[in-house]
Order: structure tokens, then C-alpha cells, then sequence
């Protein structure tokens, strides 16, 4: 018997900005009302919100890869502070350098990380990120189009080899 396997979504990064997953708690609640998929979340253990199935694992650097290549579609919610303004992206990096779709507030060097409908979603309310994330969830192959997209976007712009003459030029002129 041939058996799907459970959609993953998942967010990885710190205790300290967990707490944005809980600006779409309702979301993600919902959407488990109506679809089975699993939640991971890499990098606060103790992570839970009520009503949320959920599963919550440390980080590790040996495991971070292959922890990461367990998420189908990967989530960045970011609220509108200005210590957001300053976010480089690096979440959206990581799993688009991985091929996972992203789906992302529209806030800050989001904007200049994925290309929206391309190589992910950018989002502003909870009604679109419910739809985003719905969309990924019904449609694979949008799935495996938006995420090799997200992966050539992150090798041709912020690989080390895409960047090795910037830092060179720097490194020489030292």
C-alpha cells in the first residue's frame, strides 16, 4: 500500500524569536483543523501553543541540514518593529538554499530575499498566510516549482561562490 507522506511545516531559529510563531497561531490552528500536516519547530524545545499539534526539537549544528530537509514549506512570520528592519533574511536564505518554499511576512530584506510568486510568498495578513501556506499544502507541484526557484535565487545571490569577488576585493584592499 502506497502511503503519502505527511506535509511538513516547519520554522527554525531561536528561543528568542519563537514568539512569532505565535503571530499566526490562529492561522496555523486553523489550518490544522482542516488539513494533516505536522509543525516543526527547530531551535526552541520547549515551544507550544495550545490547541497546535506540534513538534518542538533542539538545534544542533550536526543536525541543523538534515533537521531542515524534513520541512515541505517553511515559515517566517516577522512583526512590523524596527528590529525587523534590520533582519538580514537569513531564514528565508536557509530554506531556500535547501529548496523549501518560504512563506514570509512582506517585511524588511524579505523583499529583496524572495521574489514573491516566484521563489515564494510574501504575505501581509492572517487571511494570506493561510492562503499561502493552503496553497502549498494542496498543490505540490507549486511546491517544486517555487522551491528550485528559492534554491538557484539563494546559489546565484548569496552563495559563497556568487560573492567571492566582493569579499576578495575587500580582503585585498586591506
Amino acid at each position: 500500500i502506497q502511503t503519502k507522506k505527511k506535509i511538513v511545516i516547519g520554522w527554525s531559529g531561536s528561543h528568542s524569536t519563537s514568539k512569532y510563531l505565535r503571530l499566526i497561531k490562529k492561522t496555523l490552528i486553523k489550518l490544522q483543523k482542516n488539513y494533516d500536516f505536522e509543525f516543526l519547530v527547530i531551535g526552541d524545545e520547549q515551544f507550544k501553543i495550545n490547541n497546535l499539534k506540534c513538534k518542538s526539537i533542539a538545534w544542533s549544528q550536526e543536525n541543523e541540514i538534515k533537521n531542515l530537509q524534513k520541512i515541505d514549506i517553511g515559515i517566517y512570520p516577522l512583526p512590523n518593529e524596527k528590529w525587523v528592519q534590520g533582519k538580514s533574511g537569513l531564514k528565508a536564505i536557509q530554506y531556500m538554499s535547501l529548496g523549501i518554499p518560504t512563506v514570509a511576512t512582506a517585511i524588511g530584506a524579505n523583499f529583496r530575499v524572495i521574489e514573491n510568486g516566484v521563489s515564494g510568498i510574501l504575505v501581509h495578513s492572517e487571511q494570506e498566510w493561510y492562503n499561502a501556506i493552503e496553497s502549498y499544502i494542496l498543490n505540490p507541484e507549486l511546491r517544486k516549482k517555487h522551491g528550485l526557484n528559492a534554491r538557484k535565487r539563494a546559489i546565484e545571490l548569496y552563495s559563497v561562490k556568487a560573492n567571492k569577488d566582493f569579499y576578495l576585493k575587500i580582503i585585498n584592499n586591506l
